[in-house]
């Protein structure tokens, strides 16, 4: 029996009907994005039930107006993650432009940040936001001005963190840097930031100059209420450490953490050998704890980008640093991710 053209529109219509509605959504080519266009153009109710949206697509030339019939038929998205590789700026505009997801809360992208601002202003609600690399070089960066009265966790470049940080309720905080000025000029000022929002910022993840021997102290005063710490150490390219690295004056970087009386998570990262056996590690883990009576966790990750890499876990139980767990494969552990 031969179907005619309404009778597979029809048949289509109510397999798509039948299907069961994914809450999460990735959609990683344009092909796996036509593929659901196609369905959700036959039953709304998938496109709608989507609470979870990942677009990460590094295709080049990817229709806009494919990806903006995707965001607007995912109208109850919560958690947004959206990532194109090869989008024109004039593409982010026409993209975002309008765009309302009322229910959206979490929003990672690498959109420009001079288009996500207008987006913003249309999202206030969101108590999650992860941005990529700044354009902006003179003037500060223009998602400052955003009203997310909500935002309690936020991650992005240290430039742009500096702008944004003033009057939010945040508590957990990721920085990242894209050049020795992001740490020489947007550090101080990010920290200054800090000191004057009302911001109860508990974990804090940063990247720190080499040579800066004061930097833990300039974080303990502006936010005494970390819980987490995890720092990066950037080394200094073409310029000798004078007076070596910060955590190797043991004595000072005892000091400065115990003006963090609630800190129970440490975690540091350096390219530079920091030990050469498991004694030496306890050896620095017992000296920087000595005025500390709450950190509990500490992460230690040192050679990094080399094949000798190590990565150990140190957990104070009944009144000893122990050795907990040694990473086999340090690249791909979560705390450092």
């Amino acid at each position: 029996m031969v179907s005619t053209r309404r009778q597979t529109h029809q048949a289509k219509k109510a397999e798509a009907r039948a299907m069961v509605v994914p809450t999460s959504l990735f959609l990683p080519t344009e092909g796996r994005l036509d593929s659901f266009l196609s369905v959700s153009c036959l039953a709304k109710r998938l496109a709608h039930g989507v609470e979870s949206l990942h677009v990460n697509i590094e295709d080049n030339g990817i229709p806009i107006s494919k990806l903006h019939q995707c965001l607007s038929q995912t109208k109850n998205v919560t958690d947004l993650e959206l990532f194109l590789r090869h989008v024109p700026i004039i593409g982010w505009a026409r993209l975002l432009r309008d765009l309302r997801l009322p229910r959206l809360r979490y929003l990672r992208s690498n959109a420009p940040h001079s288009i996500l601002e207008g987006f913003l202003d249309r999202h206030p609600h969101l108590i999650y936001l992860s941005v990529g690399h700044c354009t902006k070089r003179r003037n500060s960066c223009p998602l400052g001005a955003a009203p997310l009265s909500k935002l309690s966790d936020l991650t992005g470049p240290i430039a742009c963190l500096s702008s944004i940080v003033a009057n939010k309720p945040l508590t957990y905080v990721t920085a990242s840097c894209n050049s020795p000025r992001d740490l020489s000029v947007s550090f101080p000022h990010f920290v200054t930031e800090l000191s004057f929002t009302t911001s109860a910022i508990t974990r804090l993840a940063l990247p720190f100059d080499a040579g800066d021997l004061h930097f833990v102290r300039r974080i303990a005063i502006a936010m005494p209420h970390l819980v987490l710490l995890q720092l990066t150490e950037r080394p200094r390219q073409q310029q000798a450490l004078r007076f070596g690295h910060a955590w190797g004056n043991m004595h000072n970087w005892a000091g400065d953490l115990a003006l963090m009386a609630k800190l129970r998570i440490l975690g540091l990262r350096t390219s530079a050998s920091l030990a050469t056996s498991v004694a030496d590690e306890l050896a620095l883990v017992v000296a920087w704890t000595a005025l500390h009576f709450s950190l509990t966790h500490i992460a230690l990750s040192y050679s990094f980008g080399s094949p000798q890499h190590v990565l150990n876990y140190w957990d104070f139980i009944n009144g000893e640093w122990v050795n907990t767990r040694g990473v086999v494969d340090p690249v791909f552990d979560f705390f450092f991710m």
